[in-house]
């Protein structure tokens, strides 16, 4: 007799910093001979070339961030709206384990598998457990972390976390391993700029300028490849004129791993997934926190990487020309800074991302398989 094939079912927030990971195990998921749902809001519909094989199925959420007490009030009505929905989902669906990837629109999903008794793993990107993820927390039977050490303020939600690490795509896994080039004395430097999805207005700002600042023996050698929100393209190209500098500027880039593998230092913010990429990868970075990000998770993260000496930190209020001009002066000029930090971010890597939480959903479905949990009756239609 056939083994049925197990379902699992994944609830992401829709942005890349919740979906990417999403993706990864997804991927991992169907290796393993399993069936995949998606579960998100509308943002979903536009990923689905990123799910292939996976059936994605929105759901009604909001944020309770926005919009003072009267947004709050809409968005505690959609969030239950999308919990009923969700209900009614996992009976048609009767999967074996779902599993959360914060944000609000993975709430609904993951609140009805606690109502119906489907066993619940939370996965954390960053380091410290996000809002959604600590409301979920008591309802979870595993809460997967990125980072070794995750803040999570509760010993009882911290005694349910295991280390996984972040789940990348296979394009950055394959960077895993290249090594380090040096730059020598005569060589280009390859100099890469990302601000997220959206680009950072702040880089536009300050590292032309600091750029400039440099001695022209410097400049002369860099190569700066920079992600730029549109508005600011025109700007930062005329700043760039009147330097020694080769450039490429765009407001988004669709060969992130390759710029990875090339580049000799990369100026980023520090989200979950541009931390992961940038360890995998083992590149040297000077991290620019998002001030505004919640809980500041991103100084979290990037407190991790400075810790184990992988990056460089500058907050967003001391981002200046002079506090850059002497990260960049004292980098370039001693090579071998790079290199260690290199050798520092490689070692946080974690390329088995996606199988440990794939072996984490196989191990709590096997463990809970002959349990109550599913003997109550509840997810059946």
């Amino acid at each position: 007799m056939t083994e049925k094939r197990k379902h699992i079912v994944l609830a992401s927030g829709g942005t890349g910093g919740h979906i990417f990971p999403a993706r990864a195990l997804a991927e991992e998921l169907i290796s393993r001979n399993m069936d995949v749902t998606l579960m998100t809001d509308q943002r979903g519909e536009k990923y689905e070339q990123l799910f292939p094989g996976v059936k994605i199925v929105p759901v009604t959420s909001a944020s309770p961030s926005v919009g003072g007490v009267l947004g709050k009030l809409v968005a505690g009505f959609k969030l239950l709206l999308g919990t009923l929905q969700s209900i009614f989902i996992l009976r048609k669906l009767k999967p074996d384990v779902v599993v959360g990837f914060g944000g609000y629109p993975s709430m609904p999903p993951a609140a009805a598998a606690s109502f119906l008794g489907v066993p619940l793993i939370l996965h954390e990107q960053n380091a410290v457990l996000g809002r959604v993820n600590r409301l979920l927390s008591g309802m979870a039977k595993k809460i997967a972390t990125s980072f070794h050490h995750t803040e999570s303020g509760a010993r009882e939600i911290a005694s349910k976390m295991s280390f996984t690490g972040n789940p990348v795509r296979q394009e950055i896994i394959a960077l895993h391993g290249r090594g380090y080039a040096e730059p020598t004395v005569k060589d280009p430097i390859k100099l890469l700029i990302l601000g997220g999805s959206q680009g950072a207005t702040v880089l536009s700002d300050v590292v032309p300028a600091a750029i400039a600042d440099l001695p022209d023996s410097l400049q002369s050698r860099l190569h700066v490849i920079q992600q730029c929100r549109p508005e600011d393209l025109a700007r930062v190209e005329a700043a760039y004129q009147k330097t020694s500098v080769t450039t490429t500027l765009a407001a988004f880039f669709d060969n992130v791993p390759e710029l990875l593998n090339d580049c000799h230092l990369a100026i980023t913010r520090s989200g979950a997934s541009t931390i992961a990429e940038l360890t995998v990868s083992g590149r040297p970075a000077i991290l620019v926190p998002y001030k505004f990000a919640m809980d500041n998770h991103q100084l979290k993260n990037a407190e991790n990487e400075v810790a184990k000496g992988a990056a460089r930190l500058i907050l967003q209020d001391e981002f200046s020309v002079t506090s850059l001009k002497g990260h960049l002066e004292d980098l370039f000029s001693h090579p071998d800074k790079l290199t260690c930090m290199a050798r520092a971010s490689a070692q946080l890597g974690e390329i088995n991302a996606a199988q440990k939480l794939a072996d984490m959903v196989a191990k709590l479905n096997k463990s809970t398989k002959s349990g109550t949990s599913r003997s109550n009756g509840k997810v059946a239609a």
